[in-house]
């Protein structure tokens, strides 16, 4: 697989309050259309910083994983074994992998603790 592209778009993000922010997003994986938001117009205002939005784990069972910000409550992403691709070194070289999500998301402002997949 090829390496996904790094370019940016401003996309809304709703909090758990209902508030609409404009964030910069991933247009790669927004395209993917499982994280949840849509295109952000202007008029929307800009998150405040440090503000930690909602995310999800996904990984492709080698070892390769990525927490990827869910944008609604109601995205897909949230539903264990979602696909969803992303870049990762894979034997020393960047490339595109196919994880799928773990299920669930961390809650906004929660920190990043033990969330990776457990194999059997």
């Amino acid at each position: 697989m090829a390496v996904l592209s790094s370019n940016r778009i401003a996309w809304t993000y709703t909090d758990d309050d209902g508030n609409n922010w404009r964030v910069a997003a991933l247009k790669a994986w927004t395209d993917q259309g499982v994280l949840g938001g849509a295109a952000a117009a202007a008029t929307v205002p800009q998150r405040p910083s440090g503000y930690k939005m909602r995310r999800c784990v996904v990984s492709d069972g080698a070892g390769h994983s990525r927490t990827v910000p869910v944008y609604t409550t109601t995205a897909t992403i949230i539903t264990g074994g979602t696909a969803f691709n992303f870049n990762a070194n894979v034997a020393g070289a960047i490339t595109e992998v196919t994880g799928t999500s773990n299920g669930g998301f961390l809650r906004e402002g929660s920190s990043r603790h033990n969330v990776t997949k457990q194999q059997a």
